[in-house]
């Protein structure tokens, strides 16, 4: 199931051209700005099909580039964000699966593992505790959400309860929550180098932001010696 779930996220990838169009576009500016402001080229006309456009204020050619490529990342960010989330799941799912983090025994019906230190409920009062997803809430914030139900008189609730993971106790230590920040470093380092989902989707906005911070900085050297 876990590789049917990536080979489908990859397809949606592959298959959206909205996506890949700003990509492209995003990819292909940054590129060019890059090279712009590590040989120091300089453009002397463009053709536009119609007429030809000779550029004389190289500058102001730059802070054009630089509001493109700002724009661009705006417009690439619209359009992946949702798989950044998906992205997100994939990678806390392969860490939930892992037996020394997170593993629910059936018949004790309890949690076994390193997240077991920080889990107070029992399978049995709250048997959606086996479905847990890894939670990241800010800043070295981090919890974990499993699916229950609460009982009235209009009818049964369901929602999502969250055990905080930065709430600690004698059982939970923050040595633990340390060990638990080392897996989770560990889940997403090796995501981003064996799955190229990762870089796909993360490599235009590497080369967008190494583009406007070399432009930022030498049009600041240019503005210095001006």
């Amino acid at each position: 199931m876990p590789e049917e779930k990536l080979v489908e996220y990859r397809k949606k990838i592959d298959e959206d051209e909205g996506l890949q169009g700003k990509r492209k576009s995003l990819v292909g500016l940054s590129i060019l700005m890059l090279a712009i402001n590590f040989t120091g080229a300089t453009f002397k006309e463009a053709n536009t099909f119609i007429f030809k456009i000779e550029f004389t204020n190289q500058s102001g050619l730059s802070y054009f580039l630089l509001l493109a490529v700002a724009f661009l990342l705006i417009r690439y960010y619209t359009y992946a964000h949702h798989y950044h989330e998906e992205l997100y799941k994939l990678w806390s799912s392969r860490m939930l699966r892992d037996r020394k983090i997170f593993y629910y025994h059936y018949e004790a019906e309890s949690v076994n593992g390193l997240l077991a230190n920080a889990i107070n409920v029992c399978g049995g009062d709250e048997p959606g505790i086996q479905a847990s997803k890894y939670h990241i809430t800010g800043i070295f914030k981090r919890g974990l959400l499993y699916p229950t139900s609460h009982h009235h008189e209009d009818g049964i609730e369901e929602y999502e309860e969250l055990i905080s993971l930065t709430n600690f106790t004698n059982d939970w230590r923050r040595a633990d929550y340390l060990k638990l920040l080392a897996y989770e470093f560990k889940y997403q380092f090796t995501a981003f180098f064996k799955y190229r989902e990762n870089l796909d989707l993360v490599g235009p906005y590497l080369l967008g932001i190494a583009a406007l911070s070399l432009t930022t900085w030498k049009l600041g050297l240019l503005s210095l010696t001006t």
